[in-house]
């Protein structure tokens, strides 16, 4: 298996070619195609990730997030990006990331989601012909308010979910996105979902629920973390004898103290 066959293997699933303009999914640091010894799955590139890689012999990273959307004018050590991209090439490593795609496609970052919430009988939230975002089904039965923010918290391993006003209504139809999913909220309001959960929701945003539904933001990391799952899967069941790791130093940037 070669870092190329590998990307192939992620790429059936989620082609790059559903990507939106602005992203940058895809091979992005090649290692000339080596033979693939190891591969380390996680959520961000980051130093640590990088030296986690080279201690378990990975010279392949699989990340949710691109490192490099902007070009660098130069690869020093002033920055992290550029300090990541040192490490890379100076040891050989490969970095591929998918991103918007796999937030668009059926069994991505949404759907996943929605499966650790229990929901069923899941569809795409907004289509737009050639790409989809969001996903919108049912609890098995109506859950209160409060239990919905509890199984919230005890399913993501929250102190606290930001809310919109509650509206002292059961929860039946819930609609989700991963990461930032603000721009679906009136799309959710149009499928009459009851509750819309995703992260990134601003201040001025939240207004947007206008006593409709409750919106709730678990935070971008936390909605999106089942990526890593999504990639060992795909991976793990396409070559079952491989190398795979999860990486043992992701967390959030953003700390609540």
């Amino acid at each position: 298996m070669t870092t190329h066959q590998l990307c192939d293997i992620l790429n059936e699933f989620a082609p790059l070619s559903l990507q939106d303009s602005w992203d940058n999914s895809g091979l992005q640091i090649d290692n000339n195609d080596a033979p693939v010894t190891g591969v380390l799955i996680c959520f961000d590139i980051t130093e640590k990730s990088l030296q986690e890689a080279i201690a378990k012999n990975c010279n392949v990273i699989v990340a949710h997030h691109p490192l490099l959307f902007h070009g660098l004018k130069q690869i020093s050590h002033n920055t992290y990006i550029e300090r990541c991209v040192r490490i890379a090439i100076l040891n050989n490593i490969a970095i591929y990331c998918n991103h918007t795609p796999l937030d668009k496609v059926q069994g991505g970052i949404s759907w996943m989601l929605g499966q650790k919430l229990g929901i069923q009988n899941m569809a795409y939230l907004q289509t737009d012909g050639s790409a989809s975002y969001g996903t919108i089904g049912d609890f098995p039965a109506p859950i209160s308010e409060n239990e919905f923010i509890g199984l919230l918290k005890k399913t993501f391993g929250l102190t606290y979910v930001r809310c919109s006003d509650p509206l002292n209504k059961p929860i039946n139809k819930v609609a989700l996105c991963g990461g930032s999913g603000a721009f679906l909220i009136e799309d959710a309001i149009k499928a009459k979902a009851d509750a819309f959960v995703c992260g990134d929701i601003k201040h001025h945003e939240f207004y947007k629920a206008e006593h409709k539904i409750l919106l709730a933001d678990i935070g971008h990391f936390e909605s999106e973390i089942g990526t890593k799952e999504i990639f060992f899967s795909i991976l793990s069941k396409k070559i079952p004898t491989f190398a795979l790791h999860l990486s043992e130093h992701d967390k959030s940037p953003i700390n609540c103290l």
